[in-house]
């Protein structure tokens, strides 16, 4: 059995599938059955794509092995061991290894607890991260509210996690409070990263005042009951001075009836009231209980304040007829059991009653929010979409989005935002092209118009990406790619398989310029200059590094196709020259008449020069982007003479024998022949260099004739001619 596996080397990344062929070739004289069995890695992981394949003798199949690998594979190189078996005679087999890498595959996951956390000054929660991907992680975790107004510390901030691992980190919020009002709510964002990998939650920070609005509320009360304690004592003081005044006996007491106690025959009022935003509960409402007398008339007689989560009690009411009032400032009066007093429904009440399902719901007059956005200096007037959205407080603790306000936009940094239904709270999202995204949460009391902090907004990182190529376009992986400005630097590496020579560098704050520096051992570095505006991530970026070494190669052949050894060639260019000559047999370097000139820098333009004796010189041109192999293939060298040729004849006859034929440059030097008898009149004058010349013809009873002719080097020239009887 014969096998062959020409691959050593296979990556593949978590969650994908990764596949090896092996060829396969049955020399035994059976239909054999071929079957493969993989060591080095979990079998799980590894499928065949046809268990067995059946051969006949001399035939050959290929067998498929595919690796599943699970995004829980640890990263890293495996050593997977194949042993290629035959079904019939199990000691028939062959055994092949390669490398399988399991690339790296980051990922996080964070938890908080609690997502809603309240306090004071300073609170603290806990961040849960967790490495979901597949090899020991650097994570950098961080946390933020946009605003400002709070400080975030993460400790510690940064964790090494080992696969599958989660480890805890604390978050300390401290800001200012208020010392009066409503409890703030404010958005937090955590985020936590490693490498390109980024995951963010969301928690939400109620800040209380340091003197609660309910606090404040009962203070003002109970400085109300002891005013008129103050002054009910004072008066009955007065009254115990003066003379007492005389007594008047009721009918009642002369018929001998007893006046009945308040206590026995009371009744109560009791309810919620709820606002028609949220169906929460609304503190502070005053809730009013009015007599309706026999005249029909309407007679104030008790008012209590809704609670906290908006209930109330109205007691010792007076059997009788009543109508119920709900108002406050920013809602509108509603009397039970919903709208204006011509639609009041009238409450009988009978002694000792209590009804407690008198439940109304308000609705708040509409809110404003007022605002300022403050943005880099060199980002003025750009567009930002300011979007409030309701968040909904249930009466369960969830919540949820509901509509969103319709969004407004304005580019002097201005917020005016109106029409909003209260009381509520509503998330508060600032948006621009090129800027990062701001949210927090602003809470509005019924109709309130109120004035938020000013945003700072931030232009959005941004990144670049392209592709590094040597001179001759071709990729480059392995490139170090090094991003600065000021103080700050970033680090990337083109990768060398899958998108070889590709880059992009992320979270490059914006806007601002960079120097980017592109190295490449054996190559020239190369740097380029590029500002970011606000969120810019510009793309599709081409660097060019040159290196490397170049190198020429062909074969000095002669006109009839024949090798040519020990012909010299010669490369000039940049300031080297190099010398070789053409092999005259065959070696390591190639067959006869080969040449290869190595080590020529790049970029360069060289002159390749090739001289053989006997031969002209043969000059080429080689220009190199970068490094390569530059192939000239055979270099037909002309010879450096020529052959002169030719016929003389008799003038009006055949040729013309025993004619002298002088061949002379102008010089002395001079070479002369005789024309041949057979075949008549022809002459040759072989191994003539290039240039001018003159034949003389002569001959006894024939008129002497001088011809001129050029002659060009490898290039035979023919003459003939005629000669005049004398």
């Amino acid at each position: 059995m014969k096998t062959d596996l020409q691959l050593s080397h296979l990556t593949v990344a978590p969650g994908l599938t990764g596949r090896v062929t092996i060829d396969v070739t049955n020399n035994a004289d059976v239909i054999d059955g071929i079957t493969a069995i993989i060591d080095g890695i979990n079998p799980d992981w590894i499928r065949l794509e046809q268990p067995l394949i059946s051969l006949f003798p001399e035939s050959s199949g290929q067998l498929e092995l595919a690796f599943d690998i699970p995004t829980s594979c640890p990263a890293g190189d495996y050593l997977v061991i194949v042993r290629i078996v035959s079904t019939i005679e199990i000691e028939r087999q062959t055994v092949h290894d390669f490398w399988l890498t399991v690339s790296p595959a980051p990922a996080l996951g964070v938890t908080l607890n609690p997502r809603i956390v309240t306090g004071g000054k300073s609170v603290t929660f806990t961040a849960v991260v967790a490495n979901l991907g597949n090899t020991t992680s650097d994570v950098m975790v961080e946390a933020l509210e946009p605003t400002r107004e709070v400080d975030c510390t993460v400790e510690p901030s940064n964790l090494v996690l080992p696969q599958g691992q989660e480890a805890p980190v604390e978050i300390v919020l401290r800001g200012k409070r208020a010392w009066f009002g409503d409890p703030v709510s404010r958005t937090v964002v955590v985020t936590a990263r490693v490498g390109d990998v980024e995951v963010e939650q969301r928690a939400t920070f109620r800040q209380r005042p340091r003197i609660p609005r309910g606090l404040l509320t009962a203070l003002t009360l109970a400085s109300i009951v002891l005013l008129w304690a103050f002054i009910f004592l004072f008066v009955i003081t007065e009254l115990r001075r003066s003379e007492p005044p005389a007594k008047a006996v009721s009918t009642d007491r002369l018929n001998g009836a007893d006046n009945i106690p308040l206590l026995r025959i009371a009744a109560t009022v009791e309810g919620t009231v709820t606002a028609s935003t949220t169906g929460a509960g609304v503190p502070r409402i005053t809730v009013e209980a009015l007599r309706v007398t026999a005249g029909g008339a309407l007679r104030p007689v008790g008012s209590v304040a809704t609670g906290d989560d908006g209930t109330y009690s109205l007691q010792s009411l007076i059997p009788g007829t009543y109508k119920i009032r709900f108002s406050a400032a920013g809602y509108e009066t509603v009397w039970y059991p919903a709208g204006g007093e011509a639609t009041a429904e009238e409450v009988r009440l009978d002694p000792r009653d209590v009804l407690d399902d008198l439940n109304v719901e308000l609705v708040g007059a509409l809110g404003q929010l007022f605002g300022q956005i403050a943005v880099p200096p060199d980002a003025e007037g750009v567009p930002l979409t300011v979007t409030a959205t309701q968040v909904v407080e249930r009466r369960d603790g969830s919540t949820g989005g509901a509509a969103a306000i319709p969004p407004v936009v304005t580019t002097d940094g201005n917020i005016a935002l109106s029409g909003l239904p209260t009381p509520a709270t509503y998330l508060i999202t600032v948006t621009g092209d090129g800027f990062q995204t701001q949210q927090f949460e602003q809470t509005l009391t019924g109709g309130q118009a109120t004035v938020m902090n000013t945003v700072q907004i931030t232009a959005a990182n941004g990144s670049i990406s392209g592709t590094v190529r040597d001179g001759n376009m071709q990729p480059i992986g392995g490139v170090a790619i090094t991003a600065r400005s000021g103080d700050l630097e970033l680090k990337s590496v083109t990768p060398t398989t899958g998108n070889v020579g590709q880059f992009q560098i992320i979270g490059l704050p914006t806007p601002q310029t960079y120097s980017i520096t592109f190295e490449f051992p054996g190559y020239t570095s190369s740097t380029i200059a590029l500002s970011l505006g606000a969120g810019q991530t510009p793309s599709g970026i081409d660097v060019q590094l040159f290196g490397g070494n170049g190198s020429v190669t062909g074969v000095a052949v002669g006109q009839d196709g024949s090798a040519i050894g020990g012909a010299i060639v010669t490369v000039l260019g940049e300031g080297l020259e190099s010398t070789t000559t053409t092999l005259t047999t065959g070696g390591i370097g190639g067959g006869p008449g080969s040449f290869t000139v190595t080590n020529l820098p790049v970029p360069g333009n060289y002159s390749v020069s090739i001289t053989g004796p006997g031969f002209q010189t043969e000059t080429l041109n080689a220009f190199f982007f970068g490094g390569a192999e530059q192939s000239f293939g055979q270099v037909v060298l002309l010879p450096a003479t020529s052959a002169l040729r030719g016929t003389v004849s008799a003038n009006g006859g055949g040729g013309l024998g025993e004619v002298k034929v002088t061949l002379s440059d102008g010089t002395l030097r001079t070479r002369v022949t005789t024309s041949a008898s057979n075949p008549a009149g022809t002459f040759s004058f072989a191994g003539t260099p290039p240039g001018a010349y003159t034949l003389m013809f002569e001959k006894s009873g024939v008129a002497t004739k001088v011809v001129s002719v050029r002659i060009e080097a490898g290039v035979d020239a023919t003459v003939s001619t005629s000669l005049a009887p004398s």
